[in-house]
């Protein structure tokens, strides 16, 4: 959206894009924190934004989860796993240090 901003991150959030998005480079760091057995992120997704980040030249990381579905990070889901969710603060946590130096 042209926002300054010094970094993006998603956790188990949506990766697809609308078919009316133009790429663009994407000049912030991206972390993407994906749950392996999420069923609303189809491989083409992945694979999708691999290239656009790739194509823009964006500094991004892209760190999967393993035994994880997509509420994977809610103590409140019946799909909560704890070690993951763990690993996917400590994660957030190794991003934002580097991010808001």
């Amino acid at each position: 959206a042209g926002f300054p901003v010094a970094g993006v991150a998603s956790i188990h959030g949506g990766l697809s894009k609308g078919n009316d998005r133009v790429n663009v480079p994407i000049k912030t760091k991206v972390l993407v924190e994906n749950p392996a057995d999420d069923e609303s992120v189809k491989p083409e997704d992945m694979t999708n934004l691999i290239a656009e980040l790739k194509a823009g030249k964006t500094d991004f990381q892209i760190i999967t989860y393993a035994n994880s579905k997509h509420t994977f990070t809610s103590p409140e889901s019946s799909d909560y796993n704890e070690v993951m969710a763990k690993r996917a603060w400590n994660h957030t946590l190794i991003f934002l240090k580097e991010i808001l130096k």
